[in-house]
Protein backbone atom coordinates (compact mmCIF):
# COMPACT_ATOMS: atom_id res chain seq x y z
CA UNK A 1 0.00 0.00 0.00
CA UNK A 2 0.80 3.59 -0.49
CA UNK A 3 1.06 6.00 1.99
CA UNK A 4 -2.19 7.30 0.88
CA UNK A 5 -4.03 4.29 1.99
CA UNK A 6 -4.45 3.36 -1.98
CA UNK A 7 -3.12 0.81 -3.23
CA UNK A 8 -0.03 0.53 -5.71
CA UNK A 9 -0.66 -1.91 -9.17
CA UNK A 10 1.31 -4.60 -7.88
CA UNK A 11 -1.05 -4.53 -4.74
CA UNK A 12 -3.52 -4.78 -6.90
CA UNK A 13 -2.46 -7.90 -8.39
CA UNK A 14 -1.30 -9.29 -5.55
CA UNK A 15 -4.95 -9.34 -4.73
CA UNK A 16 -6.07 -10.44 -7.82
CA UNK A 17 -3.72 -13.19 -7.73
CA UNK A 18 -4.88 -14.58 -4.07
CA UNK A 19 -8.99 -14.18 -5.56
CA UNK A 20 -8.14 -16.02 -8.17
CA UNK A 21 -5.59 -19.01 -6.52
CA UNK A 22 -5.68 -18.18 -2.56
CA UNK A 23 -3.81 -21.24 -2.06
CA UNK A 24 -0.78 -20.00 -4.63
CA UNK A 25 2.67 -19.70 -2.31
CA UNK A 26 4.45 -17.07 -1.31
CA UNK A 27 7.27 -18.06 -3.19
CA UNK A 28 4.81 -18.61 -6.46
CA UNK A 29 3.54 -15.09 -6.21
CA UNK A 30 6.89 -13.38 -6.39
CA UNK A 31 7.73 -15.36 -9.45
CA UNK A 32 4.68 -14.06 -10.89
CA UNK A 33 5.26 -10.54 -9.26
CA UNK A 34 8.83 -10.50 -9.64
CA UNK A 35 9.43 -10.16 -5.82
CA UNK A 36 10.84 -12.12 -3.03
CA UNK A 37 8.93 -14.37 -1.11
CA UNK A 38 9.22 -12.34 2.12
CA UNK A 39 7.86 -8.94 0.19
CA UNK A 40 4.87 -11.02 -1.18
CA UNK A 41 4.56 -12.10 2.95
CA UNK A 42 5.63 -8.20 3.78
CA UNK A 43 2.78 -7.08 1.63
CA UNK A 44 0.29 -9.55 2.65
CA UNK A 45 0.74 -8.52 6.09
CA UNK A 46 -0.14 -5.41 5.63
CA UNK A 47 -2.85 -5.76 3.28
CA UNK A 48 -4.45 -7.43 6.31
CA UNK A 49 -3.80 -4.69 8.68
CA UNK A 50 -4.61 -2.32 6.91
CA UNK A 51 -8.68 -4.44 6.59
CA UNK A 52 -7.98 -5.07 2.70
CA UNK A 53 -7.36 -9.03 3.13
CA UNK A 54 -10.65 -9.46 5.62
CA UNK A 55 -10.17 -13.58 5.37
CA UNK A 56 -9.46 -16.69 3.53
CA UNK A 57 -11.88 -19.20 2.17
CA UNK A 58 -12.32 -22.48 0.64
CA UNK A 59 -15.07 -23.04 -2.46
CA UNK A 60 -17.07 -25.88 -1.67
CA UNK A 61 -19.66 -27.30 -3.35
CA UNK A 62 -22.99 -27.04 -1.62
CA UNK A 63 -25.16 -29.51 -0.57
CA UNK A 64 -28.47 -29.62 -3.03
CA UNK A 65 -30.87 -28.77 0.22
CA UNK A 66 -28.98 -25.75 0.92
CA UNK A 67 -28.10 -23.33 -1.56
CA UNK A 68 -25.84 -20.04 -1.46
CA UNK A 69 -27.86 -16.81 -0.66
CA UNK A 70 -27.12 -14.50 -4.07
CA UNK A 71 -28.00 -11.47 -3.93
CA UNK A 72 -27.22 -7.71 -5.95
CA UNK A 73 -25.72 -5.26 -3.69
CA UNK A 74 -25.88 -1.80 -4.93
CA UNK A 75 -23.68 0.83 -3.81
CA UNK A 76 -22.59 4.55 -4.24
CA UNK A 77 -19.33 5.93 -3.84
CA UNK A 78 -18.58 9.61 -2.31
CA UNK A 79 -14.88 10.12 -3.78
CA UNK A 80 -13.42 10.14 -7.06
CA UNK A 81 -12.02 8.21 -9.12
CA UNK A 82 -13.84 5.06 -7.71
CA UNK A 83 -11.40 3.01 -8.41
CA UNK A 84 -9.62 2.10 -4.90
CA UNK A 85 -13.34 1.65 -3.64
CA UNK A 86 -14.26 -0.74 -6.30
CA UNK A 87 -10.57 -2.91 -5.90
CA UNK A 88 -11.40 -3.13 -1.94
CA UNK A 89 -14.97 -4.18 -3.36
CA UNK A 90 -13.34 -7.10 -5.61
CA UNK A 91 -11.10 -8.27 -2.75
CA UNK A 92 -13.67 -9.25 -0.49
CA UNK A 93 -14.02 -13.14 -0.78
CA UNK A 94 -18.49 -13.29 -1.22
CA UNK A 95 -18.17 -10.79 -4.64
CA UNK A 96 -18.44 -12.91 -7.63
CA UNK A 97 -19.17 -10.60 -10.03
CA UNK A 98 -18.39 -6.57 -10.05
CA UNK A 99 -20.21 -4.22 -12.06
CA UNK A 100 -19.16 -0.10 -12.56
CA UNK A 101 -22.07 1.36 -14.04
CA UNK A 102 -23.62 4.94 -14.67
CA UNK A 103 -26.72 6.36 -13.30
CA UNK A 104 -28.01 6.43 -9.47
CA UNK A 105 -25.41 3.86 -8.24
CA UNK A 106 -22.11 3.45 -9.08
CA UNK A 107 -21.06 -0.09 -8.40
CA UNK A 108 -23.56 -3.03 -8.21
CA UNK A 109 -21.98 -6.85 -7.40
CA UNK A 110 -22.98 -9.67 -7.49
CA UNK A 111 -22.45 -11.86 -3.84
CA UNK A 112 -22.76 -15.47 -2.84
CA UNK A 113 -23.40 -16.23 0.91
CA UNK A 114 -24.82 -18.72 2.89
CA UNK A 115 -27.96 -17.30 4.31
CA UNK A 116 -29.50 -13.67 5.18
CA UNK A 117 -27.41 -13.08 8.12
CA UNK A 118 -24.28 -13.48 6.26
CA UNK A 119 -25.78 -11.43 4.00
CA UNK A 120 -26.89 -8.65 6.11
CA UNK A 121 -23.11 -9.04 7.57
CA UNK A 122 -21.75 -8.31 4.62
CA UNK A 123 -23.64 -4.94 3.67
CA UNK A 124 -22.83 -4.09 7.12
CA UNK A 125 -18.83 -4.94 6.16
CA UNK A 126 -19.08 -2.89 2.92
CA UNK A 127 -21.00 0.20 4.36
CA UNK A 128 -18.30 0.68 6.48
CA UNK A 129 -16.07 0.66 3.91
CA UNK A 130 -14.23 4.26 3.36
CA UNK A 131 -15.94 6.50 0.88
CA UNK A 132 -18.87 3.82 1.07
CA UNK A 133 -22.03 6.14 0.81
CA UNK A 134 -24.42 3.62 0.39
CA UNK A 135 -25.01 -0.40 0.13
CA UNK A 136 -28.55 -1.93 -0.33
CA UNK A 137 -29.13 -5.40 -1.08
CA UNK A 138 -31.59 -7.70 -3.10
CA UNK A 139 -31.63 -11.25 -2.68
CA UNK A 140 -31.93 -12.79 -6.33
CA UNK A 141 -34.96 -15.20 -6.46
CA UNK A 142 -34.19 -16.52 -9.38
CA UNK A 143 -31.54 -16.68 -12.15
CA UNK A 144 -32.48 -17.42 -16.09
CA UNK A 145 -30.25 -18.63 -18.82
CA UNK A 146 -30.51 -16.32 -21.98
Amino acid sequence: MRNDGKLDPTNRRLLALLKEHGRTSASDLGRTLGLSRTAVQDRIRRLEKAGVILGYTAVVSVADDLPPVAALVSITISERPCAPVLAHLQALPEVERLFSVAGPTDAVILVRVTDTQALSALVDRISAIEHVSTATAAVVLDEYQG
